[in-house]
């Protein structure tokens, strides 16, 4: 077997240099897994199986009850992430591409962030009783899935029309974003508190606040991150069809 060195460069993705700032954890832990998962002759399609399994197991472990759940929940869709890259990396060192494989992943963020962003408003109307948070768990259903189709929907309106690179920005060679630093420093951020990951983490602090000091910290991030993602699904949808591609924070990174 290689070593972490070889695989690494064996393993790597046409995008790597972008992947690292956008999964700053996952991308650089995933090479282990990947490494154990070639150990264990593991084929791409199962390492994306196992990829599965450990999204709705998260998913489920937020609606328990009290820190463990979201501790359990943390947890599993954190390695939920790692696989998710690890299987590209598999089916690369394997040369093993399967459109399988790339369907179920694809299908995979829709549904296993979809019950992630139910699980949660659930578990705290069960905990406080608050209607309200019942139709924040429709919004973040229907912001996620506008989000994601606001990209899937526009690569097949123009399936066959042209490259990659015509089709979403930061591809083919295209120059970087020429806004001043500290304006794509901003963006890039506003884009990062978006991300599902960054709801996670700060979910998994508001729940340990609340074990300590009577709050209800809860309350207010379910809110603003149902407001926030819905509204940035709509300028995502907006800017797609202004500008006739996909936006990237690819675009913004120096």
């Amino acid at each position: 077997m290689e070593s972490i060195a070889q695989l690494k460069t064996i393993c790597r993705r046409e995008n790597d240099r972008d992947n690292r700032k956008t999964m700053i954890l996952a991308s650089r832990v995933s090479i282990y897994f990947t490494r154990l998962f070639l150990l264990l002759n593991m084929s791409a399609n199962q390492v994306t199986y196992l990829f599965i399994l450990l999204g709705i197991g998260g998913a489920l472990a937020f609606l328990a009850p009290g820190i463990r759940g979201v501790a359990a929940g943390y947890l599993l869709m954190r390695l939920h992430v790692i696989v998710d890259v690890s299987d590209g990396e598999v089916a690369r060192y394997r040369q093993t591409f399967s459109a399988v494989g790339a369907y179920l992943d694809f299908l995979t963020h829709y549904f296993v962030y979809s019950l992630v962003l139910f699980a949660i408003p659930a578990r705290y109307y069960l905990d406080q009783g608050h209607r309200w948070s019942i139709i924040a768990a429709f919004i973040l259903i229907l912001a996620n899935t506008m989000n994601r189709a606001a990209v899937d929907c526009w690569f097949r309106a123009n399936f066959g029309k042209g490259g990659r690179a015509e089709i979403e920005e930061g591809t083919g060679g295209q120059k970087r974003s020429g806004l001043p630093g500290k304006f794509r420093k901003l963006i890039l951020l506003l884009a990062h508190t978006t991300s599902l990951q960054t709801f996670l983490n700060a979910y998994l602090l508001a729940a340990l606040a609340e074990e300590f000091y009577p709050l209800d910290t809860r309350s207010y991030l379910i809110g603003a991150y149902a407001l926030v993602l819905f509204v940035f699904s709509l300028v995502r949808i907006g800017l797609t069809i202004s500008r006739g591609k996909i936006p990237r924070r690819a675009t913004y990174y120096s």
